[in-house]
């Protein structure tokens, strides 16, 4: 999910219903329907009024303004999770295909495919540094962090995950110079000096976590997890941190975005039976 904040616009990705919804997050109401290859990821960029989404084994662009389709980039293999630079001018898209994994480097607002720096394994969240050269890539496969150079596309030496498994989310705190990662097994939250890389704190979490996201203003994470609960890490500096909250939710509730412009968390619950899948919304207080 990526929200645009000026226009209070939520755009969500719905592959079962093989369809890109745009909701109005003021009346919670939904606006439109952007149909077409099952989706698997959105990102709002407000710099260039686009909007990313990757579907199927490409990326489509849309015009913000209108969500007219402004061209389609075909990368020959699975596409999921995007992140973007607004200075460097650069998209990048996590590529998951067998023997094809990587992250794709896609020069916006133009729309061209720059090239791909290739990955051992499939990445399962990623992060990109604002103030740096680097792109940091869960590898659960691995059980490690891969480190990129964007500038130079090459992979540096990676992170080893130590003492835990299935690390999905990740999240950067650049003020600090701290990368967090959740893993599954067991749950667990790891964070680590962006600067040596090595594993200085750890936290116990909920189960089945999958998104995560870093709230610098109020020096916390907020991290969805699917057993049924966001849970709020409090940063007490940049080596301590502790279980602030756990806010119920729904089992099977992983995927969210925080917008920081909103104080605003954002929470997709899943269909679940004959009950309906939900936008949750939450306002994050101080």
């Amino acid at each position: 999910m990526s929200v645009d904040a000026a226009h209070q616009r939520l755009f969500a990705a719905a592959p079962t219903n093989k369809a890109l919804e745009v909701i109005d997050l003021a009346t919670g109401k939904p606006l439109r329907s952007l149909e077409g290859e099952r989706p698997a990821a959105a990102l709002y960029a407000p710099e260039f009024n686009q909007l990313y989404v990757s579907r199927g084994q490409g990326l489509s662009i849309y015009d913000g303004k209108t969500l007219k389709l402004i061209t389609s980039i075909d990368l020959e293999t699975s596409a999921d999770e995007l992140h973007y630079d607004p200075r460097a001018k650069e998209l990048y898209v996590g590529c998951m295909g067998t023997g094809k994994t990587g992250i794709a480097i896609i020069g916006v607002p133009e729309g061209k495919l720059l090239g791909k720096i290739l990955l051992p394994g499939k990445p399962q969240g990623s992060a990109v540094e604002q103030n740096g050269d680097r792109i940091f890539a869960n590898l659960p496969e691995q059980n490690q962090i891969a480190v990129l150079d964007r500038k130079k596309r090459v992979l540096l030496d990676p992170w080893p995950f130590n003492g835990a498994q299935g690390n999905s989310p990740i999240g950067l705190d650049e003020s600090h110079h701290r990368l967090a990662s959740g893993a599954r097994r067991p749950a667990t939250m790891v964070f680590f000096d962006t600067g040596t890389g090595k594993q200085v704190a750890q936290t116990a979490i909920d189960g089945d976590t999958d998104d995560l996201s870093y709230d610098l203003k109020n020096r916390r994470f907020y991290l969805s997890c699917g057993e049924g609960f966001v849970d709020v890490i409090q940063q007490d500096d940049a080596d301590h941190y502790r279980l602030r909250e756990r806010v119920s939710t729904i089992s099977g509730a992983r995927t969210s975005t925080f917008s920081t412009q909103l104080s605003l968390l954002i929470v997709g619950v899943p269909r679940r039976g004959d009950k309906p899948a939900e936008i949750r919304v939450f306002k994050v207080a101080r």
